[in-house]
């Protein structure tokens, strides 16, 4: 039944298990690395900059040996909003000092600026969704919680709790797949029942009436497996005040650090590049 696999519709936030290049490079430094090339695809206004963004992720799929179609699929499920965004960007962007007319309507005019600048928000999306994917692809949840612990280690001298906000996130990360899942058994439940369920093709007001019966009993379940969770954490004899140790300790090695620059040197690529080259 497709209609009830929720998870297969969600393709970015799964790792994939490997020994490849990407997958043995120390936590902290894939935790640096990828923020970096995010808030250089962020920030980078050239659609040069950003294909070469682009192609240096799906590069990076086949280095991880990772499948890219669950990340594009991903894409797919969320294309009536990028859509709605493009059209957005392209009625509204403001033309620039000489303005090239490419279609006019009426009231409706787009200009070869905004054309552009909407082309630039699509391959900015893509390749943020597919530079996502590639992190939680290579960055298991238990990574990014010691990388993120390391790396914000030194605020805990200005009072900060790192440990407690790093264990709220991973927390949060780890409900997700299993929001999806219980969200899956509620919808086969009630369809079992007799529930009208494939009339959510319909339209777009079927669809929130379909899903609305499965807040109430989704929140309800949230919170029982909160409650779950809190109680385990505290036979356990997990505290906010001690310092946890780790039963493997991160080293960093000569190719985390080449693994490192190599990534410098293309968020440089993305940002600066272009500029040099004339690109757009």
């Amino acid at each position: 039944m497709p209609t009830f696999e929720y998870l297969r519709s969600i393709g970015i936030g799964y790792y994939y298990s490997g020994n490849s290049f990407l997958h043995a490079r120390d936590a902290r430094i894939k935790v640096l690395a990828f923020s970096v090339l995010i808030l250089g695809v962020a920030l980078t206004n050239s659609m040069l900059g950003l294909l070469f963004a682009l192609a240096a992720t799906c590069l990076g799929f086949w280095i991880a040996r990772v499948p890219l179609l669950p990340c594009l699929r991903t894409i797919r499920s969320v294309l009536p909003f990028i859509v709605l965004l493009f059209l957005i960007q392209l009625l509204i962007h403001r033309r620039d000092d000489t303005p090239v007319i490419l279609w006019n309507w009426k009231a409706i005019t787009i200009y070869r600026s905004s054309l552009f600048a909407a082309l630039r928000m699509l391959v900015r999306f893509l390749s943020l969704m597919l530079v996502l994917g590639l992190m939680t692809a290579v960055l298991s949840t238990l990574e990014l919680h010691h990388g993120l612990e390391l790396l914000l280690r030194p605020l805990e001298a200005l009072g900060l709790r790192t440990g407690t906000l790093i264990m709220v996130i991973q927390i949060m990360l780890r409900f997700l797949p299993l929001l999806a899942l219980r969200m899956e058994e509620i919808a086969k439940s009630q369809a079992a029942r007799g529930a009208a369920w494939d009339a959510g093709k319909g339209g777009l007001f079927q669809r929130i009436r379909m899903v609305l019966p499965l807040i109430t009993p989704l929140f309800l379940n949230t919170l029982q497996q909160s409650e779950r969770v809190a109680d385990a954490m505290l036979c356990r004899g997990y505290g906010i005040h001690a310092r946890r140790t780790h039963y493997y300790e991160y080293h960093i090695a000569f190719a985390d650090i080449l693994f490192f620059l190599a990534v410098l040197g293309i968020t440089a690529a993305v940002v600066f590049l272009p500029s040099f080259l004339g690109g757009f």
